[in-house]
């Protein structure tokens, strides 16, 4: 080049050309999003080495091992990553490298770590625990379906409810599964179906991406689902599909149409299951008559029924027996009563004779005795009560009556010793001695001498 400074026309070396590229090429730091299509990250490593491409190149990358585990990805072939880095090279072979500062999934792979760490948290919270899990209704009567009203799976689900269970009541609630207002809707449409009656609830949707099946990765959806006051089955997507939705619900089916076979019984079961219950109960009524009618041929054929008298015959004879032993037993022993009693009387008649005689003789002793001994006792108080019987009479008031004085008594039959004890008016009793006069006081006069002298006898 004309005009170009000596040095710049000087060849360089290798080492200097590669010197020269690898400072060039760490200024520039970008950050980029590639598909990995290698990986060797093996203990012992001092980096993490992997390739990445897309559809037009390939770029190997390293990481170093610190700043690899403190980005918490694992990397795996076809996974989808962004990295942000600086390009260098190792000049001892000529090779280019993507130095990776930091790394995260992108797109698709970045969704499903977030779902892979939000069912890690509902896991621990217990959402997902199968003791939590409620059992279905063997026969619903009204079933709740939240749904698109325009997908395929709503007809799905109505055709299969129709043919296996058409008693079913079926109410809908056509709600968007799509979007960033689809969890709002589907908890909306679940509150809906179960206020209107719902017994158990189908959740579903049809097959998507796995961005179209965000939705149903909403933490308050899976929130609603497990505190829903009756039973959640989900059939969202295909078989491989699983969100935390199917991981919370009660019962998890792989497809609309699954779910609904997993709610109701088929009819053409329930009839068969009806029907086989008929036969045993046919045969258990059947066993049972047959051992009723057996037990009363055993009681018919006893001899008692045929001739009633069988009950009483032993007794009656029995009664017979009694009766003739009782009657030979009577008169024998009053018989022997009698004698016995007639001996009694003999005994007591000869024992009465003798002790009437010895009573006798010993009543006349005591007789003796007692008139001997009454004679000298009264001898010895016959002069007491003659001594007492004068002094007696000598102060009894009917002497003194009689020898001319007089007792006198007022009404209430006190005898009056003082002109107060009958008061003028009254009336009093005069005994004398031959008799009493009865007189009126009619006037009182007070003597000097107010006692009478009474002189003993």
């Amino acid at each position: 080049m004309e005009g170009a400074p000596e040095e710049a026309k000087r060849p360089l070396t290798v080492s200097q050309a590669m010197a020269l590229a690898k400072g060039a090429l760490e200024n520039c730091v970008v950050t980029l999003v590639g598909e990995v299509s290698e990986v060797s990250v093996k203990p012992g490593y001092k980096a993490a080495y992997f390739t990445v491409k897309d559809t037009g190149a390939s770029m190997p990358c390293m990481m170093w091992t610190n700043r690899y585990r403190a980005s918490g990805v694992q990397l795996r072939v076809g996974m989808l990553v962004q990295m942000t880095g600086r390009f260098t090279l190792y000049a001892p072979k000529g090779r280019m490298n993507f130095d990776v500062f930091s790394l995260s999934m992108a797109g698709e792979g970045d969704l499903r770590k977030q779902v892979a760490d939000l069912a890690e948290k509902l896991r621990k919270q217990g959402l997902m625990a199968p003791e939590r899990k409620r059992a279905l209704p063997a026969v619903p009567h009204t079933i709740g379906l939240v749904t698109s009203p325009r997908g395929a799976a709503v007809h799905d689900v109505l055709r299969t409810l129709r043919r296996r269970w058409p008693a079913a009541r079926v109410v809908l609630a056509g709600v968007p599964v799509e979007g960033k207002v689809a969890p709002g809707a589907l908890m909306t449409g679940m509150k809906a179906v179960v206020d209107a009656g719902a017994e158990v609830v189908l959740l579903v949707r049809g097959g998507g991406s796995f961005e179209d099946l965000m939705p149903f990765n909403d933490e308050r959806l899976a929130i609603t689902i497990s505190r829903c006051p009756v039973p959640v089955v989900t059939g969202i997507g295909h078989e491989p599909d699983t969100s935390i939705a199917d991981m919370v619900a009660d019962v998890r089916a792989s497809t609309p149409t699954a779910a609904a076979e997993a709610a109701v019984p088929s009819a053409a079961d329930v009839r068969a299951q009806l029907a086989a219950a008929s036969d045993r109960m046919a045969a258990l009524v059947r066993a049972q008559l047959r051992t009723h009618e057996r037990e009363v041929d055993a009681v018919v054929g006893r001899p008692v029924f045929k001739d009633p008298a069988i009950l009483f015959a032993t007794d009656a004879q029995t009664l017979d027996i009694l009766g003739d032993r009782l009657h030979r037993a009577i008169p024998a022993s009053v018989e022997r009563d009698r004698a016995v009693l007639a001996s009694y009387g003999t005994r007591l008649a000869t024992r009465g004779r003798t002790l009437t005689r010895a009573f006798c003789m010993k009543t006349d002793e005591e007789g003796r005795v007692l008139l001997s001994r009454g004679a000298a006792l009264v001898e010895g108080y016959d002069a007491q009560w003659k001594l007492a019987a004068s002094r007696l009479n000598d102060l009894s008031p009917l002497a003194v009556i009689g020898r001319g004085y007089a007792l006198a008594r007022n009404d209430e039959g006190r005898i009056v010793s003082s002109i107060a004890d009958a008061p003028v008016g009254s009336r009093i009793a005069v005994r004398v001695a031959d008799g009493t006069l009865s007189a009126d006081v009619v006037a009182a006069t007070h003597d000097e001498q107010t006692e009478i002298p009474w002189k003993e006898a």
